[in-house]
């Protein structure tokens, strides 16, 4: 029986946020994720899902057996069995998701060029000279009208309960989803879903030694 002592530092929802950051982020070894002064604004969500990358790996099966494997070094058992070969395949991309709060501006942003879903998503949007002003965005433009979708940004998680932070960072984000407006109740406030993703090199994890 393996004991543990003491007690578990868990992280309970109010513990964490998430940053939105329209532009790149200057990460440094010497500067923990969670003090980087560029990491955007910090938003209101729920249901938050990060997916790290992972490492898919396929069996090879290979004609022949092996010479009789003895008890040693890396090898637990004695035997003689087929040849085999695991091939590791490529990363995936990093993945996250979950439920951000809807607002008649960017995500509650008080000023229309802050940090947003909408930019990260849309591009940069068309200023409407009204009273008030808008922003009008439109989805798929590739050309410049507009601006195209940004894929320089980063979502940063921050988890600190007071004991302890993690942090797990993703750059060069491409926000694949901004979903379903939607409320919680005739009560209750309007919400909607995201998606966004970034290569495995683009997404780190950190944990307090």
């Amino acid at each position: 029986m393996i004991k543990i002592a003491g007690t578990i530092s868990h992280i309970q929802t109010r513990s964490a946020a998430l940053y939105v950051s329209n532009a790149a982020v200057t990460y440094l070894a010497a500067e923990s994720i969670d003090q980087i002064s560029d990491k955007g604004n910090v938003f209101k969500v729920k249901n938050l899902t990060i997916t790290p990358p992972s490492s898919e790996v396929e069996k090879v099966d290979l004609w022949g057996s092996d010479a009789l494997d003895t008890i040693g070094s890396g090898v637990p058992v004695i035997g003689t069995f087929q040849h085999q070969a695991l091939s590791e395949k490529s990363w995936t991309e990093a993945k996250i998701s979950g439920t951000a709060v809807f607002s008649h501006d960017e995500l509650g942003v008080t000023t229309p060029a802050g940090d947003s879903f909408e930019v990260l998503f849309c591009g940069n949007g068309i200023d409407v000279s009204d009273t008030p002003a808008f922003t009008r965005y439109a989805y798929g433009d590739v050309g410049t009208t507009s601006g195209q979708r940004l894929r320089v940004g980063n979502l940063i998680a921050i988890f600190n309960n007071g004991s302890g932070i993690s942090n797990a960072a993703m750059a060069n984000v491409i926000v694949t989803k901004m979903g379903d407006i939607k409320t919680t109740g005739a009560d209750g406030h309007w919400e909607f879903d995201f998606e966004a993703v970034c290569l495995a090199k683009d997404y780190a994890y950190e944990v307090e030694d």
